[in-house]
């Protein structure tokens, strides 16, 4: 993969079925875009207006910076598709990657982004089981911050490593559809092939075991919550609303790691052909060598497994949030809600009370003059049956004023007779 087989664009390739899924990858990436940017954006909000709330809460406050952080990294994940998406609509071309700017920036981005998604699911899917197993501890958003920080240092030498010793430079490859590390040195392939299987490969088992570990806890807390609504005859409601919420949330976090594990099972496959290539003996690229005669395998399976992959799963995350998390759909409701209206609105208030219909004002000018006349007739009608009634008001109290004198004046006269 780190020869020059596949990263000559001046070179035409045979490539099976390369038109017609071409852009099939486009739309896929398209979609991933369009709908996992502004779900993604809506979560982060959410998570953003939570964090407040849960402060006090340190298990919630965990999870949720937690969530906060895996929203950050999709938004990334699906914002930085439009460059392949244009190379695969011009069939492979670098297009927006032959700008080194921009290849650089990209490839060293897209080395760190997958990753990342790995260590927040190993911590999220840990942390998870531990709570279960000790439901009294508290854990400690800090520490999370730091060991996220220390994760995103490691990263960041690991994939800039190469590149200070000029070991290593970023290539668009054409089999890839992306740009990509190439180790110009034997210990650069070798040293990127491996600790990128390692970073993948490691955490798959405690994930796994915190997915297993999790689930056979929850169906023994259900029985037991279920022996206990048969003896208890005043337990209607389903159990405690503490630890339906702790199951919910238990449930919630074994979806989220199941998707993951579905969609990143590909890529880790991948690099560990890779790392086994890297180690084999050949005159030139061993995984072109070893795995040549796979099509599929050439020119189609990273894109699918290292982009397409963690780009549907960083679209699908959000709408588990939304599937999961009640508190998720409220908020993403009243947002749509109230963003609807504000696009459709037609009257808008404005600061002397005066109401216009903006919209129509501006298509049909006759229908705002219309509306304005209306408005101004109205407030005229208003403005006069306030004046009759004011005049009718202070017609009446005079009249009484005068009654009431005059009241007075013969109750005088008629004491003064009788002094």
């Amino acid at each position: 993969m780190e020869s020059n087989t596949t990263n000559d664009t001046t070179v035409e390739y045979h490539i099976p079925g390369a038109g017609i899924t071409n852009y099939f990858f486009a739309i896929v990436y398209i979609l991933c875009s369009l709908i996992g940017v502004p779900c993604n954006i809506l979560s982060l909000m959410f998570f953003l207006n939570t964090a407040s709330k849960v402060s006090s809460a340190a298990n919630k406050a965990f999870f949720n910076t937690i969530y906060l952080m895996t929203s950050i990294v999709d938004i990334l994940v699906c914002g930085t598709l439009l460059p392949v998406i244009v190379s695969f609509v011009r069939q492979r071309d670098p297009a927006w990657f032959s700008v080194k700017a921009l290849c650089y920036t990209w490839g060293f981005l897209w080395e760190m982004l997958p990753f990342m998604s790995v260590f927040l699911v190993v911590i999220m899917s840990i942390s998870r089981t531990v709570i279960l197993l000790k439901p009294r501890l508290q854990l400690n958003r800090k520490v999370l911050i730091v060991a996220v920080l220390l994760y995103v240092a490691y990263l960041i030498g690991r994939t800039a490593l190469p590149l200070f010793t000029r070991d290593a430079t970023y290539e668009y490859w054409i089999s890839e559809v992306y740009c990509y590390e190439m180790a110009g040195a034997d210990w650069s392939y070798k040293f990127n092939s491996i600790s990128r299987s390692v970073t993948l490969a490691v955490p798959v088992v405690p994930i796994c075991a915190s997915c297993i570990t999790s689930y056979v806890i929850i169906l023994i807390n259900e029985r037991r919550q279920n022996f206990k609504r048969r003896k208890s005859s005043d337990s209607e409601g389903g159990g405690k609303p503490k630890v339906r919420h702790a199951m919910n949330a238990t449930r919630t976090i074994i979806i989220f790691t199941a998707v993951y594990i579905i969609f990143n099972i590909p890529v880790f496959v991948n690099y560990l052909l890779m790392s086994i290539a890297s180690w084999s003996k050949c005159e030139n690229d061993c995984y072109w060598v070893m795995f040549g005669k796979y099509p599929f395998l050439i020119w189609y399976s990273w894109n699918f497994t290292y982009i397409m992959c963690f780009a549907m799963n960083s679209t699908i995350n959000p709408m588990i949030y939304y599937w999961r998390m009640k508190p998720v759909k409220i908020y993403v409701n009243d947002t749509v809600k109230r963003t609807s209206q504000r696009l459709s609105v037609t009257w808008i208030h404005k600061p002397n009370n005066e109401t216009v219909y903006e919209c129509d004002k501006i298509r049909h000018p006759e229908v705002g003059e219309s509306a304005a006349s209306k408005n101004g007739v109205l407030r005229e009608s208003a403005a006069s049956q306030n004046g009759v009634l004011k005049e009718s008001a202070a017609s009446k109290n005079g009249v009484l004023r005068e009654s009431a004198a005059s009241q007075n004046g013969v109750l005088r006269e008629s004491v003064d007779s009788q002094n």
